[in-house]
């Protein structure tokens, strides 16, 4: 027997505080009803738990968020389904209409029609689902988060279901101005963040010259890049303008040559102007079959005969210089001419289109900025820089729609500075849009001034003492060891006087003036390279002498549109930027914003239309309808992931109720057993201590 040291006490004691561990163990689980209250309990099964407890939570915001697709959905096809009630009420009227000759009847019609269509269009922009229109092409797209990893998303599309989105033919767009030849280099032409490569002329087997640099090319090239883009290129129409006539025929055969067919045409001296131009159209057109071009008499003396090329090929034109020019035949000067392309946006989000620093945006036939889908539209040809007085619209010089656009006023442009000889408010381009605005009415064609963009490149660090911007002398004090931020930062001092912005580009200074307006700029060495524009004239060295660039502007309508030259012919037409062409798709494509059924021939028209609108918003409503039948699946999907984790979660952490209480009781038996055995082990030892003192004594 030990006596120093009690064993059955440490035994015992030992017990008694496994057992309390125990106890409180159990008394904690069905307390809490945890099996796991603490990492300690089961650190591995713990950290599982905790990311099927994040689980369960995202899956009920999935399921939130698909509850909300659902929602934007059942919007969407409430407006389509009161939308196609709208369009089935105009068919009827149009379809009265085509048959009927009374005036008051199609008159009345018209008038409901009309009323139908504000309707129409009132359904479209009123199809709200959190502040947004879903039916108006403001939103094309919702993204929702269906799932609870990255990617579980599902993409919902919403149709433009307004008038001027509905009808035959394929959906407006941005069309090229169809000038350029010069074939696409890589960075050109930016879409979207996305460069377009090169154009390649094995493309294009249909022109006879310039093959790279021709819209089918170009159409190719665009269309490499689709898939990361979102934007569809399509081939469009070569129209060349005629020229004025001003010579007579000689008398004597002589060639005109298209796409390298040679073309005899003899014009007689005698003959007047519409004779000899008729007589050009028919023999053009007789070689129609080898060129693959058709002539078009414009009736005009200064219009004088188009060309056209439906398939967007190349036009080529030559002269024998001698019998035939393009002065006594009416056609367009010798020259290869350029067709335009569509771009449209697979989405029906914006386009926008840039282009890398250095490049050439001309070579696209576009201009820099963001154009809306569904919109027909285009912008004029940027003029580049100019030293001497611009030319300015005068009435006469442009026709939109058949309308006569009137001439430009100084008094519409408040912005624009004059004093460079280059640059006066008449020949800006907020003038010109103003101009244009004033026909709206008439054309259906409204205008915008883009914002004013000077890419500048080149930058070679040089003195300059004094730079002229927009009429103001800047103090510069550029040097030799000056960067281009210091030029950004100098002229970015006086944007409150000049109205001009100025930023690095990374190879030189690009200046932009939102409003438009004309930027003129100069330096007082005329080097532009030293405030990072080497293509300024080196002539630019005074405020008068600076050099004027003028802002492009943006023309767009609800349905396709034609511009042609006036009664002036095209020389002006063409120097203010513009092109002859229908823009925004081709001429067949109608909208039902173009009906118009006060005629039985009109009426007529409209039921075909119609009938296109009908099964495009069918269209709609079966995606709509499919749509809602992915979420539905998705949701329930959720619902059981979400079911099997909770479940998952509960096998960790829920504690046994019998298994607990069984080791509770357990542990509390372990506990009144081990006090016992410790108060007798005490005991024990206490009367061993006292027999030995009795011995001892």
């Amino acid at each position: 027997m030990i006596i120093n040291t009690n064993l059955n006490a440490l035994i015992a004691g030992n017990a008694y505080s496994t057992a309390s561990t125990a106890y409180a163990q159990a008394s904690t689980r069905i307390s809490t009803q945890l099996k796991v209250n603490s990492a300690k309990d089961d650190p591995a099964g713990l950290g599982i738990a905790n990311r099927l407890s994040a689980k369960i939570a995202s899956y009920a915001k999935a399921v939130d968020n698909i509850n909300s697709g659902i929602a934007a959905l059942n919007t969407a096809d409430t407006s389509l389904s009161s939308i196609q009630t709208v369009l089935s009420a105009m068919s009827t009227l149009a379809t009265s209409s085509a048959s009927s000759t009374d005036s008051t009847t199609l008159a009345s019609n018209q008038l409901q029609f009309a009323i139908y269509m504000d309707q129409l269009d009132s359904y479209a922009n009123t199809a709200y689902y959190n502040g947004t229109s879903l039916l108006n092409g403001d939103t094309p797209t919702l993204k929702v988060q269906t799932g609870i990893n990255a990617g579980d998303t599902t993409t919902l599309t919403f149709g433009s279901v307004l008038s001027s989105a509905l009808g035959s033919g394929d959906p407006l767009a941005l069309t090229s101005l169809g000038s350029s030849t010069t074939a696409l280099s890589t960075g050109d032409l930016v879409i979207n963040g996305d460069a377009v490569g090169a154009s390649l002329s094995t493309d294009d087997i249909y022109s006879y010259a310039s093959n790279s640099g021709s819209a089918i090319a170009k159409v190719a090239a665009i269309n490499r890049i689709t898939s990361s883009s979102n934007v569809v290129a399509i081939v469009g129409i070569t129209d060349v303008a005629g020229t004025t006539m001003s010579a007579s025929g000689t008398g004597t055969a002589g060639t005109i040559t298209i796409n390298g067919e040679a073309i005899a045409i003899t014009l007689a001296s005698a003959n007047d102007y519409a004779t000899n131009r008729a007589e050009v159209v028919r023999q053009i057109n007789f070689k129609q079959g080898a060129t693959q071009v058709t002539a078009v008499d414009n009736f005009s003396t200064t219009g004088g005969v188009s060309l056209t090329a439906n398939d967007g090929r190349n036009i080529t034109v030559a002269f024998d210089g001698t019998n035939l020019t393009a002065s006594n035949t009416g056609v367009g000067a010798a020259d290869t001419y350029a067709g335009t392309y569509t771009l449209r946006s697979l989405d029906q989000t914006d386009i926008v289109i840039s282009s890398l620093v250095g490049k050439t945006i001309a070579n696209a036939d576009l201009d820099i900025g963001t154009y809306s889908s569904n919109v027909a539209q285009f912008s004029t040809k940027n003029r580049g820089g100019l030293s001497s007085a611009p030319t300015a619209l005068t009435s006469g010089d442009l026709a939109i729609n058949g309308y006569s656009i009137g001439a430009t006023f100084s008094s519409d442009d408040t912005y624009s500075n004059t004093t460079a000889t280059s640059s006066t408010r008449a020949a800006s381009g907020i003038s010109l849009a103003a101009a244009i605005n004033r026909q709206t009415t008439n054309t259906g064609v409204t205008a915008e001034v883009n914002s004013n963009v000077v890419v500048g490149t080149g930058f070679s660090a040089a003195a300059v003492t004094s730079i002229y911007l927009n009429g103001y002398t800047i103090t510069a004090g550029l040097t030799t060891s000056s960067t281009i931020a210091d030029v950004v930062d100098v002229i970015n001092h006086y944007i409150g006087s000049t109205g001009v912005t100025a930023t690095n580009n990374g190879s030189g200074v690009t200046l932009t003036a939102s409003s438009g307006m004309n930027i003129s700029i100069g330096t007082n060495t005329g080097i532009g390279s030293a405030i990072g524009i080497s293509g300024m004239s080196t002539a630019a060295t005074s405020a008068a002498a600076a050099e004027t660039y003028i802002a492009t502007v943006k023309l767009y309508s609800d349905s396709t549109f034609t511009v042609t030259s006036g009664s002036n012919g095209n020389t002006s037409f063409e120097t203010l930027g513009f092109r002859e062409g229908t823009f925004g798709g081709v001429s067949s494509d109608t909208k039902v914003s173009a009906l118009n059924i006060s005629t039985a021939t009109g009426g007529s028209n409209a039921v075909t239309t119609l009938a296109d609108a009908i099964d495009m918003v069918s269209t709609y409503q079966a995606v709509v309808g499919s749509l809602l039948n992915v979420l539905d699946y998705q949701n329930t999907f959720v619902d059981n992931m979400s079911t099997n984790s909770t479940t998952a979660y509960g096998n960790i952490m829920n504690y046994d109720l019998a298994a607990e209480t069984t080791a509770l009781a357990t542990a509390q038996i372990k506990q009144n057993g081990a006090m016992a055995m410790l108060a007798q082990a005490n005991v024990s030892q206490e009367m061993v201590a006292y027999l030995l003192k009795q011995y001892i004594a």
